[in-house]
């Protein structure tokens, strides 16, 4: 049985992962990492979430902090859009060679806190 940081995919397999609102775990690198581990070189990551997760202004992670520690995991920062009223935006590619191995400070992300309505 695979725990949600780790798939069957081969390394190198796919050209693109998308995370969209599910960063949520306290081992969200371990999730990176694995799609660090499958995505082919020049392969595309995609991060959507919570913007408030990225607001060190009310508690929430420095977003240049964790654009930081996923470049330092082996991708390169394309862009992001912190255009949308509750999202934020990530878009990285991985880098063709491999990176030093070396720890890596993750922020911690805030959790996400529904309103009820």
């Amino acid at each position: 049985m695979f725990c949600s940081s780790q798939t069957p995919l081969d390394s190198s397999s796919i050209d693109v992962a998308v995370f969209c609102l599910s960063l949520m775990g306290t081992n969200f690198p371990s999730y990176l990492q694995e799609a660090h581990r499958v995505l082919k070189p020049c392969g595309w990551l995609l991060i959507a979430e919570v913007k408030s997760r990225f607001d060190p202004n009310n508690g929430g992670a420095d977003p240049n902090g964790f654009l930081k520690a996923v470049c330092e995991l082996g991708f390169n920062s394309v862009s992001k859009d912190f255009s949308n009223k509750m999202f934020v935006l990530f878009f990285f590619k991985k880098k063709k060679a491999s990176p030093e191995t070396k720890e890596i400070e993750w922020p911690e992300l805030k959790p996400c806190i529904y309103k009820r309505r």
